[in-house]
């Protein structure tokens, strides 16, 4: 199949990733205090996070078959299917608004994580649209367009929580979700030609192994993201709905917090990118880990608005080095055969290893008060920035 050009379908991914990207801010604002308003202990929110979302026991695996998947039958159909799992998991969310019981969040949650079954098929599409030597710029390009709606959009959804409940801002999303879903329908060009006989169902087992065992050459990256991923599921996962329970933050002053993070993750986005393409994703993880330990410190010791305001601000330009290098450094591990596999196969890993980690932080809060989970989270930082330096390996060439 002939390659489509990138602008084509990096500019259908990109209006894609801000519809969704407006719809998941304004989430991270309203989420947690929704989840409390209904009477539910920090330890049930955390269990919500481990079940669902994207640190839940199901993310991680539903994002290997849907990598696997989508290596062998195309990339459409799987970013496709994630938005139709984001309009049902929306849909369940009213129904908690309008019955006041929580319980509804349960296959909520879990159909949220299950939409991030499209995450693999997008960025091997984004990886096979753009040459090697832009992916990180690409990969930055997506990010950014993700990013962008957070600084308007959190404010927005606190806004209207405030003002008057949560069932417009689902309402809200049921219609961004909607009009992502019919944009990759209609307009996104397929980059993975289907497999010559289909889906070999033998394979599957061999597949089961292989989400539970790190590639040999990949080892090191496999731990130091899994050994991330359960660090910051401890106490950052749980950040909002602590600040909303121990300082009686609003709707509206956590979607403030995070318009300030979108800010400044969608001003340093790009000039990261460059950075990636010039020096390697490896230095950029380690900078990034490196510059989390003064956040979390911060947010030990802080105890007003303005503290967490700037504080989260600074948090945007760790999130823009993250994401984009750990997406660069692993797509270029690795052929493009195999490209939606490897995706998947490392965000089933770290899913595994951290799924429970909101519900120990919840349990932790529950237990030992604000303090605890960030104190383990701050440790956990500092194991995975040891592991970036000793383990993982910056790939030279494409396999």
């Amino acid at each position: 199949m002939e390659k489509p050009k990138a602008s084509g379908n990096l500019r259908i991914a990109a209006i894609n990733a801000m519809l969704s990207g407006f719809s998941f801010s304004m989430m991270r604002a309203v989420g947690q205090p929704f989840v409390l308003s209904l009477g539910a202990p920090m330890s049930t929110l955390g269990l919500l996070e481990s079940l669902g979302g994207v640190r839940g026991i199901l993310t991680g695996p539903i994002q290997y078959f849907g990598g696997w998947l989508s290596d062998r039958l195309g990339r459409r159909p799987f970013m496709a299917l994630g938005n139709l799992a984001a309009l049902s998991a929306v849909c369940l969310y009213v129904l908690a608004a309008l019955s006041g019981d929580w319980r509804w969040l349960l296959p909520a949650v879990i159909l949220a994580g299950a939409a991030l079954i499209s995450d693999p098929a997008q960025q091997s599409l984004i990886a096979e649209s753009t040459p090697i030597d832009q992916r990180g710029m690409a990969f930055s390009i997506m990010m950014a367009a993700w990013i962008a709606p957070g600084i308007f959009a959190p404010s927005i959804g606190g806004y209207l929580a405030d003002r008057w409940g949560f069932l417009p801002v689902f309402l809200l999303q049921f219609a961004l979700y909607g009009l992502g879903l019919f944009l990759i329908v209609r307009y996104l060009c397929e980059t993975r030609r289907p497999a010559d006989g289909g889906i070999v169902w033998g394979e599957l087992k061999g597949a089961l192994v292989k989400m539970v065992v790190p590639p040999a050459g990949l080892r090191g990256l496999y731990l130091a993201l899994a050994v991330d991923s359960f660090t910051w599921g401890l106490g950052y996962a749980l950040l909002f709905g602590m600040l909303s329970e121990r300082y009686g933050f609003t709707t509206f002053q956590l979607g403030i917090m995070s318009s300030l993070l979108s800010v400044s993750w969608a001003l340093s986005q790009l000039p990261i990118g460059k950075l990636i393409d010039r020096y390697g994703s490896k230095p950029l993880m380690v900078f990034s880990e490196l510059m989390s330990i003064p956040i979390i410190v911060g947010w030990l010791f802080s105890t007003t608005f303005a503290a967490f305001a700037f504080i989260h601000t600074c948090f945007g330009v760790i999130a823009a080095t993250w994401v984009p290098a750990q997406n660069a450094i692993l797509a270029n591990s690795v052929s493009e055969y195999q490209r939606g596999e490897a995706m998947g196969r490392m965000a089933a890993f770290r899913g595994l290893i951290g799924f429970p980690a909101p519900l120990l932080g919840g349990m932790l809060y529950d237990h030992f008060g604000f303090q605890a989970p960030l104190l383990a989270n701050l440790t956990g930082v500092i194991l995975s920035t040891i592991l970036l330096v000793i383990a993982v390996k910056e790939p030279r060439s494409e396999s």
